[in-house]
């Protein structure tokens, strides 16, 4: 039988895992048994010593690994069946004696299955023996009350995972452009911001483009809004293709785009914009009808200096170039 599981699951903390290790050694203790363990399922789907109680006659090691199919081993036994196992004495049990555990004089052993909230093996809490040895009633209530604490640990890292998988999936909704899937005007702000404290902090240089598609309003009034959100997902598409891969790039408005060019002076940002704005003079936009829709696009572009106090400075500035760009018959780049 192969034993498999999920990938996905959370790393286990620090704080659990001291925890864990504590709860480890008073179980070898209250057990009065040489060796206890919990053990885990890794992510190359071997069986590892993950926890193991400190006293010097504990035979296993730390992160020992057994391949999980084959080991023969009692915990292989237990995460195959997803069962308790008790070997009284594996010298006089024919199933056991030949075994791996046996050859470390681990004759006695109790184990019980440890899973993930889903079902998954996560490994198994058992408590070993160089001699035949019986448990009362409330030691194996108490191999069970503890393995149901590891499950509610295990439940609270699953949980804590999925708040945080909910968290980044909010963040991302918050700062991104929903139909273009670039940042936003809030968040393309915050990384403008962070990015220029940055370049005055090292007295590098900076520019900042300003992007707006020309006659856009009419593109809609003729074909439609959808045509025209269209437009703006393939001229978004076009400008992610020729920016770098450190350039800031967000929606601010309707059709108006910024971008921010870190450790880049006039003459290159210049040239950068002018490639980005042939990019978009070469677009096509096939309709059902059979037609095809054209745009070009204007861009104002402005570099930082010292006197500027924040974005704001550079976008005004870079909003007034794109005016001129307008007025000079749109389809150019003016710094």
């Amino acid at each position: 039988m192969t034993i498999t599981t999920d990938t996905s699951h959370p790393m286990v903390s620090d704080e659990y895992f001291q925890q864990w290790q504590d709860l480890i050694d008073l179980l070898a203790e209250f057990m009065q048994v040489p060796a206890a363990l919990l053990t885990h399922v890794d992510e190359n789907n071997q069986l590892a010593v993950m926890v193991k109680n400190r006293a010097s006659t504990n035979p296993y090691q730390s992160n020992q690994k057994f391949d999980l199919t084959g080991s023969e081993t009692y915990s292989e036994f237990v995460i195959r069946e997803q069962k308790t196992l008790f070997v009284a004495n594996a010298y006089e049990d024919t199933a056991w004696k030949n075994k791996y555990d046996p050859t470390l004089g681990m004759i006695n052993y109790l184990g019980v299955p440890v899973t993930w909230p889903n079902g998954d093996p996560f490994g198994t809490l058992c408590v070993l023996d160089t001699k035949t040895h019986y448990y009362s009633e409330l030691q194996l209530k108490m191999m069970v009350q503890l393995r149901n604490i590891f499950e509610a640990h295990l439940d609270i890292l699953e949980q804590n995972l999925e708040l945080e998988e909910v968290a980044k999936t909010l963040e991302y909704l918050a700062n991104t452009d929903d139909l273009t899937g670039i940042w936003n005007r809030r968040a393309f702000i915050a990384q403008a911001e962070t990015e220029l404290q940055r370049t005055s902090r090292h007295n590098r240089t900076l520019c900042l483009l300003m992007f707006d598609i020309d006659n856009f309003k009419r593109i809609n009034d003729l074909h439609g809004h959808n045509t025209g959100d269209e437009a703006i997902k393939l001229f978004t598409e076009c400008i992610m293709n020729s920016k770098r891969a450190y350039d800031i790039f967000g929606r601010i408005g309707g059709e108006e785009f910024a971008m921010i060019l870190p450790e880049t002076d006039l003459d290159s940002a210049l040239a950068l914009a002018e490639r980005m704005r042939e990019c978009v003079d070469q677009l096509s936009l096939p309709l059902v009808s059979g037609e095809n829709v054209t745009f070009t696009v204007s861009i104002g572009l402005t570099e930082y200096g010292e006197e500027d106090d924040g974005i704001f400075a550079l976008l005004y500035r870079a909003d007034r170039k794109l005016y001129e760009a307008k007025h000079q018959g749109k389809n150019c780049v003016v710094a």
